[in-house]
């Protein structure tokens, strides 16, 4: 690398670098205005742009071309660390972004300087390492705690870390090494090629990690109710199915209980839809706070939603519905009508194997709650004489503290 000519390999380099950043542009501008891939192909830009004026005749402007030279590198690194503070949600720190460009600038206004191979080197790195350094703190601040994204942090700080010790080992070796004559050093070429590499590993590392952050929030959208948040009917038959038959497989106990919340029409006509979002929102808030960790909560549909609890036995399930209807009645949710909840339950392997014959059975005893009089809760039993289901807690047709009959 030492026999290459500079001029050549910046003018080799000059059109990979435009090509790239105006692609990541491109889809920065296609997708959702994504800033951060805004700010990674703003880097590649400056860059080739800092080549161009890299190629400038050094017999003639080789001043003014090191001083534009290293004040857009270094700004395509301030660049860089934006970006991935721009994917943690943070906005720009104008001042810290243009600081150390300015110093550069700054300190190239003494030519003695600019001719100094060392002084150069110094300055240039001091500020690039800063901004990598800052880059690395963003992207470890950002992912910690979340296993997925830790996990695409790998590539990029990998690139980061080797790029700094790259620049560090570039800077010590030339401190080391004493001054040398002449506008160009011996290792310019070398730095020149690994600058380029490590903006275009980082710019598709950034276009990684961007791509995964999306297809999660599809994911997730696709999933997930979008008022409550909680999993919608899709995600029960998926998540669920697997739960149920996983726990059934290895021979422990599932309950499920069916939610309907009492008077929902009623609330939606007299007080208007946005009360009854509030009511629903407010009903999955008190799901969130009673269930366990492990518990999967859906809304199916309209006002009703599900519970599934694996390692739950009827007894369990009763005491968590009870909670779910002592919760809701404290709920400060103000809305024209008391806020109560209908409840069925069934337990698994009684209530049968697969998800849907346990919901369909959930769902009848649910609606012997509704005919009983709201507000209470019934147990499935399979006893034809009740109607597959027995009363045992509630304000409505059931006594509180009956025990389930059984079939």
């Amino acid at each position: 690398m030492d026999h290459l000519d500079a001029r050549t390999l910046l003018i080799a380099e000059i059109p990979v670098l435009l090509l790239v950043g105006a692609l990541i542009l491109a889809a920065a501008l296609l997708g959702r205005r994504e800033r951060t891939l805004g700010w990674t192909g703003a880097s590649l830009m400056l860059m080739g742009v800092g080549f161009l004026l890299g190629v400038a005749d050094p017999a003639n402007a080789w001043e003014r071309s090191v001083t534009g030279f290293g004040a857009l590198l270094i700004l395509a690194h301030a660049c860089v660390w934006t970006g991935l503070r721009a994917f943690s949600g943070k906005p720009p720190r104008w001042p810290w972004i243009v600081a150390g460009p300015l110093a550069w600038y700054a300190v190239c206004q003494w030519p003695e300087f600019v001719f100094s191979g060392v002084a150069r080197v110094t300055a240039y790195s001091l500020p690039t390492l800063a901004y990598s350094g800052a880059a690395l703190w963003e992207l470890w601040a950002a992912q910690r705690g979340k296993s997925g994204d830790a996990k695409l942090a790998i590539l990029p700080a990998v690139i980061l870390v080797l790029h700094g010790v790259l620049a560090f080992a570039r800077m010590t070796a030339t401190l080391l090494s004493g001054p040398e004559p002449g506008p160009l050093r011996l290792d310019f070429p070398m730095a020149v090629f690994e600058g380029m590499l490590f903006f275009i590993g980082m710019s598709f590392a950034v276009l990684m990690m961007v791509g995964a952050r999306s297809e999660r929030r599809y994911r997730h959208a696709a999933l997930h109710d979008a008022l409550t948040d909680l999993a919608n009917r899709r995600a029960l038959y998926e998540q669920g199915g697997d739960m149920l038959r996983e726990t059934l497989a290895q021979g422990r106990s599932v309950a499920l209980l069916m939610c309907d919340l009492d008077r929902f029409k009623r609330i939606n006509d007299d007080c208007g839809h946005e009360a009854g979002d509030r009511v629903l929102a407010a009903f999955a808030g008190v799901l969130r706070r009673v269930v366990r960790k492990d518990d999967l909560c859906a809304r199916i549909g309209g006002e009703e939603f599900v519970v599934l609890a694996p390692d739950m036995d009827a007894e369990g399930a009763l005491s968590l519905a009870e909670r779910i209807r002592e919760q809701l009645r404290q709920c400060d949710c103000r809305v024209c009508e008391p806020l109560s909840v209908s409840i069925g339950i069934v337990c698994a392997p009684q209530g049968g194997d697969d998800l849907g014959g346990l919901l369909a059975r959930a769902d009848r005893a649910m609606y012997r709650a509704k005919e009983a009089g709201r507000n209470c809760v019934r147990l499935w039993t399979g006893d034809p004489r009740d109607g597959g289901s027995a009363a045992v807690a509630g304000d409505g047709g059931g006594r509180a503290g009956q025990h389930p009959v059984d079939a």
